[in-house]
């Protein structure tokens, strides 16, 4: 892991609200790692080897770990955050527990996508675990736009995503400048054809709604 994330780090442990515990997955079967000392060395940090895969890895790669009834907040490694990530996420959460409220969101036809880059916080839940029923059965498209998929996930568990409360959080929560001095790395957002993997990935959502509502007619 490189100093880079190691800035990460350091801005989540300097926020006004602090967290229990800080969980970074690590997908074991694409990459292997260097634990630096400092993670080693910090009681609240879980290192979780997973074999989840793909950049929904921060979310599914911990289901398994996480109790029902936790706060889950779930954010990308490579952005660092102002001091109030936490709690402007925490303030939204506490107006409706039962949602799952983004810091950045984006409207589509039928769902709400979550934007992880900027953070999403939720209540840990029955419904919740089943997210990884569907990581088995995610198109392959969908592994690149891995936000989009939850947002369609949370839609299809019947879970309502909002937008958190706070105004402007490209300003006022995320701190762009700093994170923009890591060096030049390979990052989905700009680095792969969302344009058209979300176009696919839109099309597999149709056809989807359009079997199960053939089956339940079969069933009927």
């Amino acid at each position: 892991m490189s100093e880079d994330f190691r800035k990460v780090y350091e801005s989540l442990n300097s926020q006004y609200i602090s967290y229990t515990f800080l969980i970074i997955n690590l997908q074991i079967d694409e990459f292997s790692y260097t634990i630096p000392q400092y993670l080693i060395d910090d009681q609240k940090v879980i290192i979780h080897k997973t074999n989840i895969c793909g950049p929904c890895t921060k979310l599914i790669g911990s289901l398994d770990i996480i109790p029902v009834g936790s706060i889950v907040i779930v954010l990308d490694d490579d952005i660092i955050m102002r001091k109030n990530f936490i709690s402007s996420l925490y303030y939204s959460y506490i107006e409706d527990t039962n949602c799952v409220w983004s810091s950045i969101t984006k409207e589509y036809k039928k769902f709400t996508e979550v934007q992880g880059f900027g953070g999403f916080i939720f209540k840990m839940t029955d419904k919740i675990l089943g997210l990884k029923l569907y990581y088995y059965t995610m198109p392959s498209c969908a592994k690149y736009i891995d936000d989009t998929w939850v947002g369609w996930c949370f839609y299809k568990l019947g879970i309502t995503v909002r937008k958190a409360l706070h105004h402007d959080p490209w300003n006022t929560v995320l701190d762009i400048k700093e994170t923009d001095t890591h060096p030049v790395w390979y990052e989905l957002n700009k680095c792969t054809d969302r344009y058209n993997l979300t176009r696919e990935f839109l099309e597999y959502c149709d056809n989807y709604e359009t079997k199960m509502i053939e089956k339940e007619k079969e069933q009927k």
